[in-house]
C-alpha cells in the first residue's frame, strides 16, 4: 500500500510569490473580490510589508486593514460598489466608484461613533493605488466624510456653549 504524498503547507511567503507578478489593476480587482466575499483576513497578503492604507482621518498598516474593513462591513453589511471609472497609471491604478449601503451598525470614525440610523446612503470614492514588485505599496481612499456623516444625520456634539458678548 502506497501512502499519499505529504501535503505541502503554503507559507505567507509562498502566497506572496503567487501574487508577485500581478499588476496594480489585478491587485485592486483581487482586493475587491476579497471584500465582496468578506475574506478580509487575507488582505495583508496583497500588500508590501511597508505599505499603508489610508482613508479620511486615518492611516493603517496592512496587518490592521482587516479590522478596519470589518468595522465598516459591520456598519454597512449590505455595502455595494459600482465602478464608474478606472485609469491605469505608471505604477498604479485609480478607481472611481459609487458606494451604496444601509447603515445598520455602529460606525466608528475619527470624529466619533455614529449609532445605526437605518438610512440608505450613497457616496463617491476615489481609490489611488500604487504597486511595487507585484504588491500594493499604498492605497489611498478619498471620499467626503463630512457629506457621508451628514447624510447619516450625524452632527458633532458641541464642546462649548457660545454666549453673547456684552456691549
Amino acid at each position: 500500500m502506497v501512502s499519499p504524498a505529504p501535503r505541502r503547507r503554503v507559507a505567507r511567503a509562498d502566497a506572496r510569490r503567487e501574487v508577485a507578478m500581478r499588476s496594480a489593476r489585478e491587485l485592486v480587482e483581487q482586493q475587491y473580490v476579497m471584500l465582496r466575499q468578506r475574506d478580509l483576513a487575507r488582505l495583508p497578503e496583497l500588500y508590501a510589508d511597508d505599505a499603508f492604507y489610508s482613508m479620511p482621518g486615518l492611516t493603517v498598516r496592512p496587518i490592521e486593514l482587516p479590522a478596519l474593513l470589518r468595522a465598516w462591513a459591520g456598519a454597512f453589511p449590505d455595502l455595494r460598489t459600482e465602478p464608474t471609472g478606472l485609469v491605469d497609471t505608471a505604477g498604479g491604478v485609480v478607481v472611481e466608484q459609487r458606494m451604496t449601503a444601509t447603515h445598520t451598525g455602529a460606525l466608528h470614525t475619527p470624529l466619533g461613533t455614529v449609532a445605526p440610523t437605518g438610512r440608505r446612503v450613497s457616496w463617491d470614492v476615489v481609490d489611488v493605488v500604487r504597486a511595487r514588485h507585484g504588491l500594493i505599496a499604498s492605497w489611498r481612499s478619498y471620499f467626503d466624510q463630512g457629506l457621508l456623516l451628514a447624510d447619516l444625520g450625524w452632527r458633532p456634539e458641541p464642546t462649548t456653549v457660545a454666549t453673547p458678548l456684552a456691549a
